[in-house]
């Protein structure tokens, strides 16, 4: 079971490995840059060849870089989207001198000009971004709640989007609990969700899964995370998921409000309960 939290590597991908390794966790998400946009640091050849090597000791899964919230290939301005391709092409080829094998993406908010052309904007830029994509390299499009005019929020929306763009290999799925609950996904019945994934996507598709509990009820649409246990979906629906076989190869990103030491305290949490099933 790899599980892990959202931490930064502000001083380096070797100090985010050993936050990681204290919260006894065995994965890890960080931004790609800024979450704001922006100029990213600049990378230390020195330091991701001892990040690496912590990692094989320490026996982590695969990590997950998380790209900045001001990307949006669905905006109706140019200008936004031009800057989007340009920062996802180049934090591609970071994440592949990183050796970290998954970005996320929030897909995109149609801003009023309707799903079925953000969509289309979507679809648009990631087909002019795939050809050359890093062979190691894989887009995680993030569900999301369906928040304002996110795209996302449903698993059809993916099915259109990898449809257009031939279902290329290097794109993925990462699905947030926060988010699938506030889209109307009931994960009480979390073995019919992943019926639904798997028949329209492919359950291969899924690379990553941030859990969270969330502050609104279920079909709120809305987003705010909450500590696990604290929110609307509460310890035993948490306890399905994190303990359903499906999940134990892949990563788990916790997302809560949290410092360092309460997601030290989640991560205990959960692996008890996992193994009181």
């Amino acid at each position: 079971m790899w599980i892990g939290a959202h931490v930064s590597i502000s001083n380096g991908l070797t100090e985010a490995v050993e936050t990681v390794v204290k919260m006894k966790g065995n994965t890890f998400q960080f931004f790609s840059r800024n979450p704001r946009g922006g100029k990213a640091r600049a990378l230390d050849p020195e330091d991701i060849k001892a990040a690496h090597e912590l990692m094989r000791e320490k026996k982590f899964g695969l990590a997950v870089a998380h790209a900045p919230y001001t990307y949006n290939l669905a905006s109706a301005k140019q200008n936004v989207r031009e800057f989007t391709l340009r920062t996802l092409k180049d934090d591609l080829l970071r994440i592949e001198e990183m050796g970290i094998p998954y970005l996320v993406m929030h897909p995109g908010s149609h801003g009023g000009q309707g799903e079925e052309k953000g969509l289309a904007l979507i679809i648009e830029g990631l087909q002019e971004v795939l050809p050359n994509i890093p062979e190691e390299a894989f887009i995680l499009l993030e569900g999301m709640a369906g928040q304002g005019t996110e795209l996302g929020y449903n698993f059809a929306h993916f099915a259109t989007i990898f449809a257009a763009c031939d279902d290329h290999p290097n794109l993925g799925v990462c699905l947030d609990s926060c988010h699938l609950h506030g889209a109307g996904y009931d994960l009480s019945d979390f073995g019919r969700i992943k019926e639904e994934f798997a028949h329209v996507l492919g359950w291969e598709r899924l690379k990553a899964f941030h859990l969270n509990d969330t502050v609104f009820p279920l079909g709120s649409r809305k987003d705010r995370h909450a500590r696990l246990g604290e929110g609307n979906l509460g310890l035993d629906m948490i306890q399905k998921i994190i303990s359903d076989p499906d999940l134990q190869n892949i990563p788990v990103i916790l997302e809560t409000p949290n410092d360092n030491e309460g997601y030290k305290k989640e991560i205990a949490l959960l692996k008890k309960i996992a193994c009181n099933v």
